[in-house]
């Protein structure tokens, strides 16, 4: 609400007589005969600004004896912060395997407050609780990708409704993530393989069986020799 008292009465005076900074006034009303008047002041949307002031021209109003008014009026200084939360997620490792973990920064262009877990949706994993460290501006957690998925395509969305600045703006919309992929699938044996080791211990068992032969034939040679130096004798 913005209030403009006189004097004294005045006719004459609209809206035409203020500069309004950042943001629109309602028109001006008195119930009083004209010695007091009210509006309603709606601020610009996206709007920072600690110094606003609204002006009144005097030179467009006048008394019941004619007497035009002069020079300028300003109210009192107004500050405005109409710029809601906004965000940014960064998960560091953007392709996590078995074992792996990702660091997970949610940065606001301003400190925030209201924000949780549950402001999050998280795809193929689990996220440590959020904490900040400076005053609600950048807040950290820890992702641990699930078991056993494979899938290239994921991302970290939050919700800005749930979080609202120290004017009490509150947020709107999506924000997501980079995109991150996981393969946290485990390698596994196969048949192949088995077949494999099977083959090479079959082979592995007639070589010796081939070496055992050979011995055999080795000691009847030396038998038979030793049966010929002996008839010799």
């Amino acid at each position: 609400m913005v209030t403009i008292t006189f004097n004294e009465a005045v006719s004459g005076f609209t809206n035409a007589d203020l500069s309004v900074a950042n943001g629109t006034l309602s028109a001006v009303t008195s119930t009083n005969g004209g010695l007091t008047w009210t509006a309603t002041f709606t601020p610009n949307a996206a709007i920072s600004d600690s110094t606003n002031v609204i002006s009144l021209n005097k030179a467009g109003v006048i008394d019941a004896a004619g007497n035009t008014g002069s020079g300028m009026t300003p109210s009192s200084n107004y500050a405005i912060d109409t710029i809601r939360p906004t965000a940014s997620i960064v998960v560091a490792d953007t392709a996590l395997k078995v074992g792996e973990t990702s660091r997970v920064t949610i940065t606001f262009n301003e400190a925030v407050s209201g924000f949780t877990n549950a402001d999050l949706s998280v795809a193929n994993g689990t996220l440590s609780t959020v904490t900040s460290t400076n005053g609600g501006l950048t807040w950290t957690a820890t992702f641990t990708p699930k078991a056993a998925i494979s899938d290239s395509t994921n991302l970290i969305s939050l919700n800005k409704a749930g979080v609202s600045d120290a004017a009490g703006n509150i947020g709107s919309g999506t924000t997501v993530s980079n995109n991150y992929a996981i393969d946290t699938v485990q390698p596994a044996a196969t048949r192949a393989v088995s077949g494999s080791v099977q083959s090479f211990s079959s082979g592995a068992l007639t070589l010796n069986q081939q070496l055992d032969s050979m011995k055999a034939v080795e000691n009847k040679k030396l038998l038979d020799l030793a049966l010929a130096l002996g008839s010799l004798a």
